[in-house]
């Protein structure tokens, strides 16, 4: 096996980077003695970036980092746009979270919304060498949510009503801040130019699932008819018009809100992956991680119990920055919120799902070049290949979630 080196994750992510980023953290003056780099996640994972573990030894101290570089296949980085989802996560840390920080610092908040995001010891983009230096969450006992337990969800949930409601306050309290910030986070993920690039994997995955309804559900079924009704209406289309920015109640959002991109410690829930970062409505974010909690949403009063949780959560958040949440976005205005954008987490879940549930992983470390002969664009679905979903929970998973979406008025 070829040892890996930092040159293997940027040739801009210097010995000099990882010995600054050290003495920070440690909060010393301990030089470097070792660094070994190891990959961080499996084959499969991480198709916009490659992830990495630092392991730094110095004099005194010892700890790692967690690094992400692009791909190095150059077919995959133009296919995926990666560098543009670089650029979403970095201007996320650089620009983005330091008004978050400070917008709850001016305020003589208690709550730091660090405590639910990474911290980021350094990055670089521009020159196809990009990178993000952040720190190892495992050392502070998070974890990967497999199945979200209560705890976890009401943690991942607190994360989440945390991030929202600091924007909110940046938009309330620095309005001009808030919507030069917003301007420039355009919509990467849905968007006119990945429509037909899109269009036939997410009509595999309206196959798998659209099968499933039917083994669980009569044709008479008003969950059937309205999840056809649904999935027959230019999905995507609707997926586009979901996440444009809202006149009213603007709020920056995760973009990706799936539980793979939370951890959890027993005190904290923690959020990644920022690189489809955007300006949409909350309630995207909100419901397409509660259509993703299957196992924890398995009725209505489940749904109604865990967006109360968020809900309590973001009137704290709100309130220890000294507003008022009743007045800014009260109980009523979310339901608003749910009952306009709401269907986004169905939606948006129909290909998350099938993709959950599939065996069949790609590796970043493939050469696609070589694969993938005379084509600017690897097709989607020879990337994330789909099958039919076998396990009962995995399919129950949607058939819950697409119930539970109708009887609370989503679609």
């Amino acid at each position: 096996m070829v040892k890996l080196t930092l040159e293997n994750i940027s040739k801009r992510l210097t010995e000099d980077v990882i010995d600054r980023s050290f003495k920070m953290k440690t909060k010393s003056k301990d030089s470097v003695k070792s660094i070994a780099v190891t990959r961080a996640a499996p084959a499969g994972e991480g198709l916009i970036s490659a992830v990495y573990r630092i392991h730094v030894t110095g004099s005194c101290y010892k700890t790692s980092f967690v690094a992400k570089g692009l791909v190095g296949d150059l077919l995959l980085r133009q296919t995926l746009r990666c560098t543009k989802f670089f650029e979403r996560e970095v201007m996320f840390f650089a620009k983005i979270l330091p008004q978050f920080i400070e917008v709850q610092k001016s305020s003589g908040a208690k709550e730091n919304i660090q405590h639910n995001i990474p911290i980021c010891y350094a990055n670089h983009i521009g020159d196809g060498d990009d990178y993000i230096l952040i720190e190892d969450l495992s050392e502070s006992s998070c974890e990967a949510i497999a199945k979200p337990t209560k705890k976890q969800r009401d943690l991942t949930l607190q994360a989440l009503a945390h991030m929202h409601a600091v924007s909110i306050a940046l938009r309330i309290t620095k309005p001009a801040v808030f919507s030069e910030l917003a301007n420039k986070l355009t919509e990467l993920y849905y968007n006119d130019e990945n429509r037909v690039w899109y269009a036939k994997y997410l009509q595999n995955a309206i196959d798998i699932d659209k099968y499933i309804m039917r083994e669980f559900e009569e044709e008479s079924s008003v969950y059937l008819k309205k999840f056809i009704d649904l999935v027959d209406n230019d999905v995507y289309g609707q997926l586009i018009e979901l996440v444009a920015t809202p006149k009213d109640n603007p709020v920056m959002n995760h973009g990706d809100a799936w539980l793979p991109n939370f951890l959890c410690s027993n005190q904290r829930g923690v959020a990644l992956d920022f690189q489809l970062f955007r300006c949409a409505s909350l309630a995207t974010d909100l419901s397409y991680y509660l259509a993703l909690c299957g196992n924890l949403c398995l009725t209505k009063e489940h749904f109604l119990e865990a967006v109360k949780v968020y809900y309590d959560y973001l009137d704290h958040y709100l309130s220890d920055m000294g507003l008022n949440t009743s007045e800014i976005f009260s109980w009523e205005q979310l339901w608003m919120e749910l009952k306009k954008y709401g269907r986004f987490g169905i939606l948006a879940a129909l290909t998350s799902i099938p993709l959950l549930a599939s065996s069949e992983k790609c590796d970043v470390g493939l050469s696609f070049e070589d694969k993938f002969e005379d084509v600017e664009r690897i097709p989607l679905e020879d990337l994330w290949p789909l099958s039919p979903i076998e396990g009962v929970e995995q399919k129950m998973g949607l058939v819950n979630a697409v119930r539970v979406a109708v009887d609370v008025g989503l679609f």
